[in-house]
């Protein structure tokens, strides 16, 4: 059950005789490194990845609006992994189902079945690594999320409540780049109308914005 994908995917390709064996000894020259390859590679974000691609200052420009961001990638990883454990209970059977049949069965049906209870074999062992990857990055987004927390006083659990602050910072910060818009005429109006109707919000509820983006942001839209 813990055969390393690449050992065990040799054996399975040298079975098969897809290779010929002058090819197929400059493949098995090159498992080591395929096994430390597939040991170390990474599936899915990386820290640096989470960290300033998916929460960049941009669109989320706030502790908060980085938190629900950070949230919302951990529960959908998490239903990902869910919906693996599904199709990995699915195989097994599948595979309990071959193991028993070939018992019996002779001929081209046995060989068929031998190839089913390869290829399933082969696919649990990768489900499996794919289950750790998936359980990395529900860590990850776990660690980021308490990071956040101790950095900055926000709701954790309402995304609303902060969320006029988080949505007005990003946009105003997009406004010199919407006044500057080209052919986007639709995009960069609608940038430019959710940033005005933000930050007069802002205001009327006294939500604070960094002092000198709205001043910056007022003189923007003033000539717009």
């Amino acid at each position: 059950m813990t055969e390393q994908p690449a050992s065990s995917g040799l054996a399975q390709i040298q079975q098969s005789q897809v290779l010929e064996s002058e090819d197929l000894q400059r493949l098995q020259d090159l498992v080591p490194e395929l096994m430390q390859a597939i040991a170390t590679r990474t599936m899915f974000r990386t820290p640096t990845e989470a960290r300033f691609s998916v929460l960049n200052d941009l669109k989320h420009p706030t502790p908060a609006s980085k938190y629900h961001q950070a949230k919302l990638e951990q529960v959908v990883m998490f239903g990902n992994l869910m919906m693996l454990s599904f199709d990995y209970r699915e195989a097994l059977i599948d595979l309990a189902e071959a193991e028993e049949q070939i018992k019996s069965a002779q001929g081209f049906e046995l060989e068929r079945l031998k190839v089913k209870r390869d290829r399933l074999t082969y696919k649990l062992a990768w489900m499996r690594s794919e289950a750790k990857e998936r359980l990395r990055e529900i860590e990850m987004w776990s660690q980021i999320k308490v990071q956040l927390v101790a950095a900055a006083p926000f709701d954790p659990d309402n995304k609303d409540t902060e969320e006029l602050q988080g949505l007005a910072i990003r946009y105003l910060q997009e406004l010199p780049a919407a006044m500057r818009a080209g052919k986007d005429v639709g995009g960069a109006v609608n940038i430019i109308a959710q940033a005005g109707t933000m930050l007069a919000e802002c205001e009327r509820r006294q939500v604070p914005l960094p002092k000198n983006l709205v001043e910056r942001s007022k003189r923007l839209l003033k000539g717009a």
